[in-house]
């Protein structure tokens, strides 16, 4: 079971993986029906709450999986440990080539140059993670779905088989899945029902922190996306020197004298 989070820990955000052309209506079911519902509930709790879904409403599959390959994988770490990942019979866009310096950032990437997209942000989110237990799930089409619909079946043999291994390796891992929807909104449904429990969870109703708290919390945040390094030792030595003290700071050489106003 997971244990709540501290007051100072209070933030959701979760990274959204698919296929691209077959799943847009499923990420705008949750884009526009679901997550604003989990964001009130996260609100209501004094939670911050953050989706990632990078591919939304993006016309053209090619450029889009070209483009956000690195993106991706930045936003799959900065969303740990949450992250949904959708998929139907599609194995999704596999990039002919992955960029130098790409590779050089994820090493892991060239034991899995054949891979999809899809697959490596799989890979990467959960699968090479095992940290990513409870807060990781995975949600499968019916079959029956993408056989009525026009290029929402892979044809190609090779990608079919890699996403039947795919989908194999996620069922044996032992991070949650959730087969056969048969609509975005079931769906939706589903991933409204995973992520209240989260929040239930890791934020009850007797864990809501009060305003100072709150407040606190906030400055915390604002304070770490804004930290300043400073570099030489002898800079903290003279700090603490000074904080011991009681006098005020010797003035500074070269600096201009302050003048107080005649009254």
């Amino acid at each position: 079971m997971l244990p709540a989070a501290s007051p100072r820990q209070r933030e959701i955000r979760v990274f959204i993986s698919s296929t691209f052309r077959d799943m847009q209506e499923e990420r705008e079911e949750l884009v526009k029906q679901i997550f604003p519902q989990l964001r009130r509930l996260s609100e209501s709790r004094g939670v911050t709450w953050g989706e990632v879904d990078l591919r939304w409403g993006v016309p053209d599959e090619a450029k889009a999986e070209g483009k956000v390959l690195p993106l991706c994988l930045a936003e799959i770490e900065h969303c740990r440990p949450y992250f949904i990942g959708l998929l139907g019979e599609r194995y999704g866009w596999v990039p002919e080539e992955i960029p130098p310096e790409l590779l050089e950032a994820q090493p892991w990437l060239n034991q899995h140059r054949k891979q999809s997209v899809t697959a490596l942000d799989i890979l990467h989110g959960v699968l090479l993670n095992p940290k990513m237990a409870d807060h990781a799930f995975f949600y499968f089409r019916d079959p029956a779905y993408a056989a009525a619909r026009a290029g929402f079946t892979e044809e190609d043999p090779v990608r079919h088989e890699r996403l039947a291994a795919l989908k194999d390796a996620i069922r044996q891992s032992g991070f949650p899945v959730a087969e056969n929807f048969a609509t975005p909104q079931q769906v939706g449904e589903w991933v409204l029902r995973d992520l209240t429990a989260v929040i239930e969870t890791l934020y009850p109703e007797s864990s809501i922190p009060d305003p100072l708290d709150r407040a606190a919390a906030e400055h915390e945040a604002y304070a770490a996306s804004r930290r300043v390094y400073i570099g030489r030792p002898e800079y903290i030595e003279r700090l603490d020197a000074q904080a011991a003290g009681d006098g005020p700071p010797p003035e500074r050489t070269g600096a201009r004298p302050l003048h107080r106003r005649r009254a």
